[in-house]
């Protein structure tokens, strides 16, 4: 926050060694309580082992992350079984064994001179001035549970990796002439003229036969099956659900303003800024450099390792200067007059100088004010705990049965119910039967569940429990079924309608494309054909959100030669675009050196990235790597996972 942390780890190679480091420090001794204190390993490369807590860590992590990403749809188990997560880590384990195995034929070694660098460089150890703090490392080790030998161990580590990659990673492999032809070809620019012919506006299509539409209906039978249904009763209990029921005591708001009277009376706001240097002096320079005349946040990014951004710490109330720097910086803060420097005071980021360049005064609310908002707040709350104390009482219900009915009765709810809802949340008569949010996490639960499994509590909102919870039980599935042709026969014409009409623009298309080679003119072909012409000019290689143009009619354009014409079938299936493409030009990189210059790097960061992948799978190849996969089995039952 406003001791931020700054960097510039930007290109490939630290990249790589980040995500090397990254992996180091994954969350470490939370591991399953059937391996606490197990020396066993999931597999060994070589003389390398990979630590069956720290695979399981680094597993049950990248599903958290994968479960917020999803808005905690899926647990953890389900994410590790449907998107492989466990050899996902494993692969990498074992490329980052071997890669160890690698360095330590090779005899690479890190000296303590270089392991300090690694120390300097990591961003939660630096002050925001950028000096190392001792203090703010050993926080960090505190509470992700590492020692200060294992982060040693993983610099040392990373520093030869380091030097490995370094060995073979050569600047510039791709050369300039490489990327000035590759430009040439990507910013080509066309111009060609088309010619829209829809199908749904055809009207000269013949009824279609009885014979016709059955032997229609009995060739694509398989996309007129009714969808599979779901019937379930479910309890969704949310704080909202028990606010009217919280009685207010008397007395109690007014006891609640009086506690919270500061936050309430008149204040001053004050904008701030902020500005760190590693020593008196430099601060005494600034400080004269601003009080001369000179602009406190130029001056501050000239002198200093502060961004503009970082300089300016936004509005900021008494008390959040004192929770950030602490009383003698807020008494500081608030005794200095608008726009003149503070003088340098030392704290933990070493002589820091502030200023305020503007003041706000902010009215005090009273009670009248915030009254409904307090009551609010009162209710609300009162009301998590009474939804808590239902799901204890539930939670003891479902020891002494398995039926949602009789989980109701017990505590004296009311089932909602559903009955055959599709996947979509429609019922049969397609009117949609889920409009809530919360309503909507329950149908998608539903169908990822199995009939006949008991109701289980689940948080609507994984990473919040004060949200509300929810169970169902799944009463009926109906599979899906043919429906008669009687019963679906209006849908299955139009279907086959729809098919003819394509068909016949088609047809009109082809002649389209006779008539544009022939040399006869664009409008002239759509206004006899029923159809519109327009031109496109300036159609780049690859189109962007501002382009109307489908991307294989795009594609269409870049194949064909200047003159050539040819059609495909509109992007939303509604008929067929004829092409004559009238012009090209290719891009000039003479005129274009930044583009040109990005193409370069970016061409340079892809090759040296496959580099990099062919060498991993080299070395895969030549340390084959010892699994344990039965263990492996055994570590991810869901009893296992932290939920």
């Amino acid at each position: 926050m406003l001791l931020k942390l700054r960097g510039g780890l930007n290109n490939f190679l630290v990249t790589i060694l980040l995500g090397l480091l990254i992996a180091a420090f994954a969350i470490w001794g939370i591991g399953p309580g059937m391996l606490s204190g197990s020396n066993q390993y999931v597999a060994k490369v070589g003389d390398t082992e990979v630590s069956t807590n720290r695979f399981f860590n680094l597993v049950q992590q990248r599903a958290q992350a994968l479960q917020m990403q999803f808005g905690g749809e899926f647990s953890t188990p389900q994410l590790v079984q449907m998107m492989q997560l466990d050899q996902q880590v494993l692969n990498q384990t074992l490329v980052d064994a071997a890669v160890k195995e690698h360095i330590s034929s090779l005899g690479l070694r890190a000296t303590g001179e270089q392991l300090a660098a690694q120390l300097r460089n990591i961003e939660a150890f630096k002050m925001p001035g950028g000096g190392f703090s001792p203090e703010l490392m050993q926080q960090a080790l505190v509470s992700n549970n590492i020692t200060q030998s294992e982060l040693y161990a993983d610099l040392r580590s990373a520093v030869t990796r380091g030097q490995l990659i370094e060995s073979f990673v050569v600047e510039d492999m791709i050369s300039r002439d490489f990327a000035n032809a590759l430009y040439t070809w990507q910013a080509e620019r066309r111009g060609a003229a088309l010619i829209n012919l829809p199908a749904d506006s055809l009207t000269d299509i013949p009824a279609p036969t009885e014979e016709e539409i059955a032997s229609f209906y009995e060739t694509g039978k398989a996309g007129y099956m009714t969808p599979e249904r779901r019937t379930y009763d479910y309890i969704l209990l949310t704080p909202e659900y028990f606010a009217s029921q919280v009685e207010v005591p008397e007395g109690e708001i007014e006891r609640l303003y009086e506690a919270r009277a500061d936050e309430y009376a008149a204040s001053e706001l004050r904008t701030v800024y902020q500005v760190s240097f590693d020593s008196e002096q430099e601060a005494l320079d600034f400080v004269a450099v601003v009080n001369a005349g000179g602009d406190f946040t130029e001056t501050a990014v000239a002198t200093s390792d502060f961004a503009a951004n970082e300089i300016d710490l936004g509005d900021n109330t008494r008390s959040d200067i004192e929770a950030e720097f602490g009383t003698e910086a807020a008494e500081l803060v608030f005794g200095l007059a608008e726009n003149t420097p503070s003088a340098p005071v030392e704290d933990i980021a070493g002589w820091s100088v502030y200023m305020v360049p503007n003041i706000t005064l902010v009215d005090g609310r009273s009670f009248d004010d915030v009254k409904d908002e307090l009551e609010q707040e009162y209710r609300s709350e009162e009301a998590i705990d009474i939804m808590f104390d239902y799901q204890n009482q539930i939670d003891e219900a479902m020891e002494a049965t398995g039926s949602l009915t009789e989980i109701a009765q017990n505590v004296g709810l009311q089932l909602a119910s559903v009955v055959d809802i599709d996947a979509q949340g429609l019922s049969v008569d397609g009117t949609p039967a889920v409009t809530q949010q919360n309503e909507y996490i329950i149908q998608s639960a539903v169908f990822r569940e199995e009939l006949g499994a008991e109701p289980t509590i689940t948080d609507i909102n994984p990473t919040d429990a004060t949200a509300g919870f929810y169970l169902f039980e799944i009463r009926d599935i109906k599979s899906p079924t043919e429906q008669p042709l009687e019963e679906i026969r209006d849908r299955v014409i139009a279907d086959l309608t729809a098919v003819r009409k394509r068909e016949r623009a088609g047809e009109i298309a082809d002649t389209a494309v006779e008539r544009l080679r022939a040399g006869d003119d664009p409008e002239v072909i759509a206004e006899e054909l029923g159809g519109t012409s327009f031109e496109a000019k300036n159609v780049a290689r690859t189109g962007d959100s501002s382009s109307n143009l489908a991307s294989n009619i795009r594609s269409l354009i870049f194949d064909l030669d200047v003159g050539s014409v040819d059609s495909a079938a509109a992007a939303d299936n509604n008929g067929y675009v004829v092409v004559k493409v009238l012009s090209k030009e290719a891009g000039n990189p003479e005129t274009a050196d930044e583009a040109v210059n990005t193409l370069l790097d970016q061409l340079n960061a892809d090759f040296q990235e496959e580099l990099f992948v062919q060498y991993q799978a080299y070395l895969t190849e030549l340390y084959p790597a010892e699994v344990n996969s039965l263990l492996i089995q055994q570590l991810f039952s869901p009893e296992n996972f932290q939920q």
